[in-house]
């Protein structure tokens, strides 16, 4: 499935700083039972369902697409569009889904033709759609396009209230590729309870030895477990997980030549393997038996509360390494690093990922339940294979996380921003690039070459020029993707400088607005505020009396303790300094992204 361009990115702006604005009349009830009652609702008013337009089975309706409300959503989710590489809806990324594509074309403008889509916009007739309602479409969307229940805010965009509560993002399964075209990744679902954040590890054990073709396999490479193992080759990949999750770091583990007992699952390095989702979860289990698990559900070792993996107890020593934190741990090599519900690669000819034909699938997943139901995250990972003739290029993985505290601590009531450098190989060519923060992270800017290296600190400043890639949005954050026709050949260069990028970022702790400093108050129940205190390197949530400020009245600021009294009328003793850590109120700095290097 192809990835659209950077420009699609653009739209989710465009919406948000228009429709989230709105000023609609929320006093009445909605009359919808769901959120997709509500597009459906869209769709009527608009006459999408009409019998000239899609109001018509599939074999007489324009494009094909039946909106019909006993039809329509059948019709939509994750079904091929006849007119892009890419499906009507796909749930939770409405930058692949031809649907949002087309009504935001109708409505802001903008051109289908970019995006790789043909056609019309939507609607047909002359009516376009409001920007509530794109983003009424939008929301539906990014919750996972459910078939039932209420998504966060979508009511907003309807201008009624809901009469129900909001239920978790979830999302259809995500279909497998046909068998001879590609396989899939399937992570099962670990456990968040209601109003929860947590971030878990966990591994499950695969075997494609008979599902594989012998034309898409190839002998493993050294750091994959040599040419006596088998791996299957891919040139791009589909991730697609429940959309209550800040991140997913999927890997394979990799046996250390000196471990070669750790390639069987049954080996005592991997505990307490167990059923994960479906009618059997909890249920112990035998890894090596396909199938034992049932429907929505797969063998796995306990998931545990671990942060990037970090001290996890059910597999092997360097599983839980604190290198893989910084993801520097050999054994451990990347698959994807996803920052939100969907995500793909899709390499230029010649570029091949790989992968054993039988392993371990390592899943680092943090996500967040905000609403009064318990719920469970789900992945999938869909891989397309290569044809022998076209490997050229082994996708190389690229986490740069060596400065990922260097915000160090910024008081209450201020910003701060800090750079740093890191340098490619020579003959790099850059696959995809994109940048981590967490919730008060504001404008993370990189500069591609030429720049000097510098070390985080006060030093390592922004250059004098345009920044090259720019983001604002942590939660939906920018990925720039590269081909033959937008890379960069200065990498080719022997001087470090031509081949050394520079990134900053900017974090506000309520200098633009006060009240959304970070309050010792709305601390998160985290799980993971309690496997901080049990490090050396990670702060845990919300602060100590004697770092507490006032947050308004007459002393804002001011050092407070845990006397409200203090902050005079109208202030709380409530503010709290930001800095590194775990959960998305604390924060991180980085670079995520993938290349590989020519010969």
């Amino acid at each position: 499935m192809r990835r659209l361009p950077v420009y699609a990115c653009a739209l989710f702006f465009a919406l948000t700083t228009t429709a989230c604005g709105s000023s609609s009349n929320r006093q009445a009830k909605c009359e919808a039972e769901s959120t997709f009652g509500l597009v459906q609702d869209v769709f009527e008013v608009r006459g999408c369902n009409a019998s000239t337009c899609h109001g018509a089975p599939a074999a007489e309706a324009a494009g094909g697409l039946d909106l019909r409300p006993e039809n329509a959503y059948a019709s939509l989710i994750n079904v091929a569009a006849a007119s892009a590489d890419l499906p009507r809806v796909f749930p939770a990324e409405e930058e692949q889904s031809v649907l949002y594509l087309k009504v935001v074309a109708k409505t802001l403008g903008t051109d289908l033709a970019s995006l790789g889509v043909t056609g019309s916009p939507m609607p047909s007739s002359p009516d376009q759609l409001t920007e509530d309602e794109v983003a009424l479409i939008r929301a539906w969307i990014r919750g996972g396009a459910p078939a039932t229940g209420f998504v966060e805010g979508s009511d907003e965009f309807a201008g009624c209230e809901a009469d129900a509560e909001v239920t978790p993002n979830k999302i259809p399964p995500l279909p497998p590729p046909d068998a001879e075209k590609g396989i899939q990744f399937y992570s099962g679902g670990w456990s968040l309870p209601a109003e929860s954040e947590d971030e878990v590890c966990y591994v499950t054990y695969y075997d494609f030895t008979d599902r594989v073709p012998a034309a898409r396999q190839l002998p493993c490479p050294a750091s994959y477990g040599g040419a006596e193992r088998s791996c299957f080759a891919y040139d791009g990949l589909q991730h697609a997980q429940d959309p209550q999750s800040h991140h997913s770091i999927i890997e394979s583990y990799i046996p250390a030549p000196e471990n070669p007992h750790e390639w069987d699952p049954k080996n005592e390095v991997w505990r307490n393997w167990q059923c994960l989702g479906g009618s059997k979860a909890g249920a112990p289990c035998d890894p090596t038996a396909a199938g034992f698990c049932g429907e929505r559900s797969t063998c796995a070792t306990a998931p545990l509360t671990s942060i990037g993996c970090i001290a996890y107890s059910n597999g092997p020593p360097n599983l839980g390494s604190f290198l893989g934190f910084f993801g520097q741990e050999a054994t451990r090599k990347n698959i994807a690093i996803a920052q939100e519900a969907a995500y793909a690669e899709d390499y230029p000819d010649g570029v091949y990922g790989v992968a054993p034909v039988k392993g371990f699938v390592v899943w680092n997943s943090h996500a967040f339940n905000l609403t009064m139901q318990d719920t469970t995250v789900e992945q999938y990972v869909n891989f397309t294979y290569i044809e022998q003739e076209d490997r050229l290029y082994q996708r190389e993985d690229l986490t740069i996380l060596d400065d990922i505290f260097a915000m160090g601590t910024v008081a209450p009531f201020t910003s701060q921003e800090a750079c740093a450098t890191f340098t490619l190989p020579i003959g790099s060519r850059l696959l995809t690039l994109s940048s981590h923060t967490h919730q008060y992270g504001r404008d993370f800017r990189i500069w591609y070459p030429p720049n000097d290296g510098c070390t985080a600190g006060p030093g390592c400043r922004p250059p004098e020029r345009e920044p090259d890639y720019r983001s604002f949005f942590y939660q939906d954050p920018l990925y720039q993707r590269f081909d033959a026709t937008n890379n960069l050949e200065i990498l080719d260069s022997p001087d470090e400088r031509d081949r050394t990028f520079r990134y900053c970022a900017i974090w506000d702790n309520g200098a633009t607005d006060p009240m959304e400093v970070r309050r010792h108050s709305e601390r998160p129940d985290a799980t993971t505020c309690r496997f901080a205190d049990f490090t050396d390197f990670l702060m845990g949530c919300g602060c100590e009396p004697e770092l507490r400020a006032c947050l308004g009245g007459p002393n804002q600021g001011m050092i407070c303790g845990e006397d409200d009294s203090a902050c005079g009328q109208g202030g709380v003793c409530d503010a709290c300094p930001v800095w590194g850590g775990v959960t998305t109120e604390e924060e991180m700095f980085g670079v995520l992204g993938a290349y590989y290097v020519i010969e």
